[in-house]
């Protein structure tokens, strides 16, 4: 099971970045995980416009129970 993990900065000052974590997952496999992480990315910049840029993401890999 992975969970779906998103770094967005904004634009002005790279060093204020943000952590967006999915409350949707896990997901059973790390592709699946991959297109909820794009699906977030593009929903970040469409709700933060022109301040916040998705610059990275993460599909953590979860142990056990873990959420």
């Amino acid at each position: 099971m992975f969970k779906a993990l998103v770094l967005a900065c904004a634009i002005a000052d790279v060093s204020q970045c943000a952590e967006y974590i999915d409350t949707r997952g896990p997901y059973p496999t790390y592709e699946q995980c991959q297109t909820r992480a794009y699906e977030m990315a593009n929903a970040i910049q469409e709700v933060e416009g022109d301040y916040m840029k998705p610059v990275k993401f993460k599909c953590k890999k979860l142990k056990g129970t873990e959420l």
